[in-house]
């Protein structure tokens, strides 16, 4: 019995000392993905310190005087209102551009015969025609408001949804419909409950991807028609040369980018992917 008990007491002892261990190398594993992102932003902060000490603050401000800037704008209440603007807009783009690419290729799906109108002209003459060119027609036909960003915005995103979500519905398992097909004969049924979670990942991707380009579009439009929105920002800032105030409208689009990519859509992927292979 005594021996018993100190195998027992051994073993006690010895499940601690492995779960520090698990912690350390997952710690450490955590810091070694970390560093090398850290080092090049140090080593880039470093550069553009360098560089701001030998030219002047209308072309390159200094980190100082652009974290001076940022913290000034976006504790104002009027600049916060034009950030929220853009916000909005790049969601209502992003959600229409979405809607309208998926009804598209759902009505190609079940219409075949417009899948080369679709595919080999409507979607390759939306994918070359400029977003500068739907931001001049949209100011034209709708004026300086906020339905010329979104419906410019929207026409450029439309062609990545169309070419995403089309694919999706190419690569879909074709025995997996069959089945569906035998089960109901109802078009949105089978749509609601079996095509549309087989093309999770392609409407997945379509999101993320529309997402991060939507903003480098609505900025570009926003500046264009003079449109509420950091886009109008960064036109005052331009025409009086306060180049730290672009840099600071710069920095709040890659800080809005980066935590909803790495805080949303990397979470929703990491706890839904192994069921749908995202």
């Amino acid at each position: 019995m005594a021996i018993m008990d100190e195998k027992a007491d051994s073993r006690n002892i010895v499940v601690p000392h492995r779960a520090s261990g698990r912690l350390a190398f997952r710690l450490r594993k955590s810091v070694m993905d970390i560093l090398p992102t850290v080092l090049f932003l140090a080593a880039l902060l470093a550069i553009w310190k360098v560089a701001s000490g030998y030219m002047p603050p209308v072309l390159i401000p200094s980190p100082e005087r652009v974290a001076m800037r940022f913290f000034t704008m976006w504790s104002t209440p009027g600049f916060l209102s034009y950030a929220g603007m853009t916000v909005l807009h790049v969601l209502a783009s992003v959600a229409i551009a979405f809607v309208l690419g998926l009804a598209i290729s759902l009505t190609v799906h079940f219409l075949p015969i417009f899948r080369g109108a679709v595919y080999r002209r409507l979607a390759p003459f939306l994918n070359a025609f400029p977003g500068v060119g739907w931001a001049f027609l949209a100011l034209i036909w709708l004026g300086i408001n906020s339905p010329a960003v979104i419906f410019a915005s929207s026409a450029a995103m439309l062609p990545l949804a169309i070419i995403n979500l089309g694919a999706g519905l190419r690569e879909m398992n074709a025995e997996a419909l069959e089945m569906a097909l035998s089960f109901s004969r109802s078009t949105p049924r089978r749509i609601r409950m079996v095509m549309l979670p087989l093309m999770f990942p392609y409407m997945f991707a379509t999101l993320r991807l529309c997402f991060g380009v939507s903003w480098q579009i609505v900025l570009v439009v926003e500046l264009l028609s003079g449109a509420p929105g950091l886009g109008a920002v960064v036109s005052v800032a331009r025409q009086r040369y306060w180049t730290d105030m672009i840099f600071s409208v710069v920095a709040l689009i890659l800080i809005a980018v980066f935590i909803t990519d790495r805080l949303i859509f990397a979470r929703l992927q990491s706890r839904i992917g192994k069921v749908y292979n995202v």
